[in-house]
């Protein structure tokens, strides 16, 4: 049985962007060639679809969503996730989201690039860099 890893909007945004020097596309990349089960939410595909509208070419940020879709779990967002998130002490509405898909897939680590916004979180959390120091140094 494999380790189920969520992965955060942002980790997908740091490495299509190169935000962070190429550390989330490592981890990204490394992931894939692992006995892991990854899983990202749709609001992070509608997300990093509209974020990167202006920076990267719309057939380029298609053929790497695609890829995303091919290769990981999607949790779809209901009712029940946005209640949850909504009715939760998360700061942020979005990481609350995040955290319940998370919760729904079962996940025993969340790679984010905010793990401060996490700090309710009863999954591990951990940053794309501390991923990188702890398992594939």
């Amino acid at each position: 049985m494999s380790i189920k890893i969520f992965i955060d909007t942002n980790i997908y945004m740091n490495s299509i962007e190169n935000r962070d020097n190429g550390i989330s596309k490592s981890v990204l990349l490394f992931l894939k060639k692992t006995d892991v089960e990854l899983y990202l939410n749709d609001l992070t595909i509608i997300n990093t679809h509209y974020l990167t509208r202006k920076s990267t070419h719309k057939d380029e940020i298609k053929k790497i969503l695609k890829t995303i879709l091919e290769e990981q779990n999607l949790v779809s967002i209901d009712r029940f996730i946005i209640e949850d998130a909504l009715n939760s002490d998360f700061k942020d509405f979005e990481d609350g989201v995040q955290y319940f898909c998370a919760k729904r897939a079962g996940a025993e680590l969340i790679i984010t690039d905010n793990t401060a916004d996490f700090k309710n979180s009863d999954i591990r959390v951990m940053t794309a860099k501390e991923f990188t120091q702890n398992y594939m140094a």
